[in-house]
């Protein structure tokens, strides 16, 4: 296994990190905690979960459960894994049905790191990861409460997902007046399919010496071999199929007159 240095810290990290969206919701506890240990073996180091990964992922999604951290937690505590594992997770997600159960306010970020250290069975989270750009709640805010959870001891870096690259500017030039590190990774939607990070997200990263982590590096399995649950192949697998690409308005509208 190769590893790299996670952004412009010295923390080092396996290229291949341990993705867990489908643990407890798509894949049980045994077939999770068997994913773990071979991916342990193979040299990974970097494990990737979120608060509200383990109930079905959508985009009007009333309220995660949590289990996800649950199993990985479970793992940790066998055999001293917990010292081996670079665990990062992520706050942002509705994980509960009160108004402040969600989103970036400081009263959030406390409880849900509280929350997920709990379940996860653990003292710190080595990077804690805004899931989404909260543009309801001041940078000021967001950082004095993370700035707290590094003093504490409970989180160790903290880094982005699915940030504009402007989002990135902003956030790093408040962090830098605070004199706090800030951001250290951005963990954005990237594949043969999806490249529109390579626009503003990537050069941002760059240049402010963040960390880029991919996720849906396959497509959801469209650039491998992806199967229903019953092993039958998807209605529409086929790389070519019209709604496996995405086509801008402009794009449609020349192919109208074309």
């Amino acid at each position: 296994m190769n590893y790299t240095h996670l952004g412009r810290t010295g923390l080092k990290v396996s290229r291949l990190c341990l993705g867990t969206m489908n643990f407890g919701d798509v894949t049980d506890e045994k077939t999770s905690a068997r994913i773990l240990d071979e991916a342990l073996e193979a040299g990974i180091n970097f494990i990737d979960t979120a608060d509200v990964y383990g109930t079905e992922q959508s985009p009007d999604i009333q309220q995660g459960s949590g289990l996800s951290e649950e199993i990985i937690g479970r793992w940790l505590q066998q055999g001293g894994r917990r010292e081996r594992i670079v665990l990062a997770t992520k706050v942002y997600q509705p994980m509960g049905p009160g108004p402040n159960d969600r989103r970036l306010s400081a009263y959030h970020i406390r409880k849900a790191c509280e929350d997920s250290l709990r379940r996860l069975k653990t003292d710190h989270i080595d990077v804690y990861q805004m899931h989404h750009i909260d543009r309801h709640t001041p940078w000021e805010e967001i950082w004095q409460a993370m700035e707290l959870l590094v003093q504490q001891g409970k989180v160790l870096y903290i880094g982005s997902s699915n940030f504009a690259g402007w989002d990135i500017a902003t956030a790093q030039s408040v962090a830098t007046a605070r004199h706090f590190l800030g951001l250290v990774a951005e963990q954005s939607l990237y594949n043969l399919t999806a490249r529109t990070i390579e626009l503003e997200v990537i050069p941002a990263c760059r240049h402010f010496g963040l960390g880029l982590i991919p996720w849906s590096p396959l497509a959801g399995g469209l650039l491998w071999r992806r199967t229903e649950k019953d092993g039958k192949r998807a209605p529409c697998q086929a790389r070519v199929c019209p709604s496996n690409r995405t086509v801008s308005s402009a794009a449609g509208s020349l192919r109208g007159i074309m």
